[in-house]
Order: structure tokens, then sequence, then C-alpha cells
């Protein structure tokens, strides 16, 4: 299983209860995004983790992705030229988070947040939902 679809999977797996639809398949495919980026550019080996963090708050979802790569400055991302094939990772996680940036330290970190959209009424998973 490659290391894109781990992430969408766990992503899937722990935020479900959390997001929307809509909200999960855009957290779905930034960490696919981030997770290739981890591997193509970072140079991330078979036996290399990849760690994956989600910070579950009341109005927003921080996600945290880390490599051992030594990775990037933080800059205004821009779409590739015309008919490129790829560099739409860092275009993509501009447009669909709410915030990013990274973090260095042991390996290097990109994180991003989105905000939590209120769920219709009844649905329990909403961050308004309170126990009876």
């Amino acid at each position: 299983m490659t290391a894109a679809r781990c992430a969408r999977r766990a992503v899937r797996e722990e935020l479900s209860d959390a997001l929307t639809k809509r909200r999960l398949a855009d957290v779905e495919l930034l960490v696919s995004e981030l997770a290739t980026n981890s591997v193509r550019h970072a140079g991330c080996a078979e036996t290399d983790e990849i760690s994956i963090r989600a910070d579950v708050k009341p109005d927003r979802v921080r996600v945290s992705m880390f490599d051992p790569g030594d990775g990037f400055d933080v800059h205004t991302p821009q779409p590739p030229s015309n008919g490129a094939a790829g560099g739409y990772g860092l275009v993509l996680l501009e447009r669909l988070s709410d915030r990013w940036g990274v973090q260095r330290g042991d390996g290097f970190g990109v994180w991003f947040e989105v905000q939590r959209e209120r769920l219709p009424f009844g649905d329990e998973r909403g961050p308004r939902a309170q126990p009876a």
C-alpha cells in the first residue's frame, strides 16, 4: 500500500465523525498530496516513517504530517506551468486549507487547519451536539 493511500485511509477512519463528507474529502486529498511529497521530495524510503497527527477542536481540525526530510521554506505556492503533470500539492494545500505552515525539529512537518462546518440539524457528529 502506498504512503498516500495509507494517509487517506487513516484520515478517513479517524476523522469521519468530525467532518462533513465534503471537508473530509478535502482533508483526504491534502494528506495524500503531503504523503506523496514526502516520498517524492524528501526521499523517504519504504522503511522510513511518515507520521500523521490530527487534533480535533470544536471549530477546526488541525492535521500535521512529519517525515525525516529537510523540508522547504514557507512560500506562496504558484501553479505549475500549463500541461505539467505534477506540482499541484502545495497549491491545493493553499486553496483547500484555512491555514497552513511548517515545523522543524526531528525531521520536517507540514500542518494545516480546516474549519469544521456546521452539520445538519440532528446530526450528532456536529460540534453543537450536547449529551442528553
